[in-house]
């Protein structure tokens, strides 16, 4: 009875298994349709990376999985070479580690942002790329999709301009010019060390301030004509312009300038060439070459003037000796005086001339000063003034003493006509570096700005009965002995400063002082 009931339940159970078999059927079936879909659109994805200009790749516990044909195109390495071997042999040994680190990171579901690496090639080459990556499912494991674009291009171009700015901040630094970059405000940015040398103020004291706040303009119209120029063409070239160091002192220089373009912000680059001492020597040069001018003249003519004078003199001096012209005698003496006067001047002249002989002997300014120091001093004293002398030792140079007596009493006699009485004048002698220096100094009123260039003129002169032969004929002889005439002026009084080389064009002096 039983086991007729367990035959009649064995149909049902053949229905069940069959019903099931066939669910099973049709669940492998749709199976069978998405991977058949799945492959389908692997082979669209894969097509269209392959046509990707960028290298795309899986990565999967540390292997490639995939790589398209850009990636194989660029390493040199076949497909199934690429798939055999290690992801991080494709990696620069400086950026393995770092690449390593992201790609985990990123496996574990962190944000990595976009970053550079360098990718090797089977020729050994060296391929910059800029690499992105995300997570994705391959065969049921996570995995690493990258995507690396070629950043080669740019990245010599970068280098190109790392080098050009390198280039050119070794320019800026060491360029004998001073250079200054600002905005147009006048707001300075960098400056280089060309411009701490001549101005005195080092990097941190400039950058940051404004040309205003440092006052490095002497003329403000030139600061406003210069940022009109630069707006109206963009550029300027060798406006010649005044500065003002931090001392106090004043440079000239030739500005140039033009705007550049720092991080969007528009700029000016300003390049001064230093023309102080150009200046200087030039206007030391046109002194000389009129001092040339005159001594010319002077050796032409300065005896024949003498002749014809000397005979007038002698003719007054006969006529003096008449009984019959007593009552001219007066005159005679008076024309006799102006006709010494004349001779003086055309002495004076003459000393001018450039090819005038001297005779140069080893001697020492501070003997000669000693020597004309009563002389000086009883000038001094008939004007109610003073003489001081602050003479320290000094080698011995080749002298003309004749003409540095003249050269020092000429200095002292335009000292003590410079200052009022109860005043001092000051001689000095000392060495500096390897110069030997006379120096004549008054506490007068100072000489005029106005008129300090042209003191040393031929025949210029503020006095009413002066020549205006006095300094230059201390020129003169200052030239004839390789030596130099500075002047340094305030209103507290005036010091001339006679430098003496002890190097000359053939070696004497140096030969003296070394006692040879």
């Amino acid at each position: 009875m039983e086991h007729a009931h367990a035959m009649q339940a064995v149909p049902q159970k053949i229905a069940v298994l069959q019903q099931e078999v066939k669910h099973l059927n049709s669940i492998i079936e749709s199976y069978k349709q998405r991977e058949k879909t799945t492959w389908r659109s692997w082979d669209s994805i894969r097509q269209i990376a392959d046509c990707a200009p960028a290298l795309i790749y899986i990565l999967q516990d540390n292997r490639l999985r995939y790589v398209n044909s850009t990636f194989v195109n660029v390493t040199g390495y076949t497909r199934e070479e690429c798939l055999n071997m290690n992801a991080w042999d494709f990696i620069h040994p400086d950026y393995r580690e770092v690449t390593s680190t992201k790609n985990l990171a990123r496996l574990k579901g962190e944000n990595i942002p976009p970053y550079e690496t360098i990718i090797l090639t089977k020729r050994g080459c060296s391929y910059w790329g800029y690499l992105s990556s995300d997570v994705i499912d391959f065969d049921g494991e996570p995995a690493a999709i990258g995507i690396i674009q070629d950043i080669s291009e740019r990245k010599q171009f970068e280098e190109a301009l790392l080098a050009s700015e390198a280039k050119f901040a070794k320019v800026f630094t060491a360029s004998p010019e001073l250079i200054v970059i600002s905005t147009l405000d006048g707001l300075y940015l960098d400056v280089n060390e060309r411009f701490t040398a001549i101005t005195g103020y080092d990097r941190i004291e400039a950058i940051g301030k404004t040309s205003d706040e440092l006052n490095i303009w002497v003329n403000p119209e030139e600061r406003a004509l210069m940022k009109r120029l630069i707006l109206i063409n963009g550029w300027i070239r060798n406006l010649e312009v005044r500065i003002r160091t931090k001392d106090g002192n004043e440079r000239i220089g030739l500005l140039s300038a033009d705007t550049i373009d720092i991080n969007g912000q528009e700029c000016v680059i300003n390049i001064l060439n230093d023309i102080t001492e150009h200046k200087h020597l030039s206007h030391q040069i046109a002194r000389l070459d009129r001092l040339n001018l005159v001594g010319e003249i002077a050796a032409s003519i300065g005896h024949e003037m003498r002749n014809p004078m000397t005979s007038v003199r002698g003719f007054l001096q006969m006529f003096m000796a008449e009984a019959q012209l007593l009552p001219y005698h007066e005159y005679f003496a008076l024309m006799i005086e102006e006709l010494d006067r004349a001779n003086q001047i055309i002495s004076e002249f003459l000393s001018l001339a450039k090819n005038k002989t001297i005779s140069l002997q080893p001697d020492n300014l501070k003997r000669i000063v000693q020597a004309l120091a009563p002389l000086m001093a009883a000038d001094t004293i008939k004007q109610d003034k003073h003489l001081r002398l602050a003479l320290q030792n000094v080698p011995e140079i080749l002298l003309d003493e004749k003409e540095i007596r003249q050269l020092i009493l000429n200095l002292v006699r335009n000292a003590l006509e410079a200052m009022e009485p109860g005043k001092t004048v000051t001689i000095y002698t000392y060495t500096e570096e390897e110069d030997v220096i006379l120096e004549v100094s008054d506490q007068g009123s100072g000489i005029e700005l106005e008129i300090i260039d042209k003191i040393d003129a031929p025949f210029f002169t503020t006095k009413e009965q002066g020549t205006g032969l006095g300094l230059p004929v201390c020129h003169s002889i200052a030239a004839r002995h390789n030596a130099s005439i500075e002047v340094k002026t305030s209103s507290q009084g005036t010091s001339f400063i006679v430098r003496f080389s002890t190097h000359d064009d053939y070696g004497f002096n140096n030969l003296v002082l070394r006692g040879l």
